[in-house]
């Protein structure tokens, strides 16, 4: 008989500006630098360690403050590695930033605001 699987979660918030090119036929609105209030979760799952958890929630916050601390109250356009600021590349941003992070599972990015977000499983997944 297997272990048992557990999925546990942390979330995070930040706010941080950016501004994005419209394209030809895109909205002109962002091409002006606006701000946004982002969640993420970062979702861990495997099954219980000798210790009893998943994971030590004191690693995993010590490893979200990495990405947190790049990210908020940023110019996201000038984040080195993030790429265009979008939620997509900031999902995978904050994925990386995770490092080696055993049993990582998924990061999710919300702009509740809006009614927006972005799910990201991994390279490959």
């Amino acid at each position: 008989m297997s272990d048992p699987l557990f999925t546990v979660w942390k979330e995070f918030r930040f706010d941080a500006a950016h501004q994005l090119d419209a394209g030809p036929d895109g909205d002109p609105r962002y091409r002006n630098i606006h701000g946004h209030s982002y969640q993420v979760e970062v979702w861990v799952r495997g099954p219980l360690t000798e210790r009893g958890w998943v994971v030590d929630m004191g690693d995993l916050q010590r490893r979200i403050e990495v990405a947190r601390d790049a990210l908020d109250h940023r110019m996201l356009n000038d984040v080195e590695g993030l790429g265009i600021p979008t939620m997509e590349n900031i999902a995978r941003f904050v994925w990386e930033k995770l490092g080696d992070l055993p049993r990582l599972q998924r990061v999710v990015v919300k702009r509740a605001q809006n009614g927006e977000g972005c799910e990201y499983r991994g390279p490959g997944a």
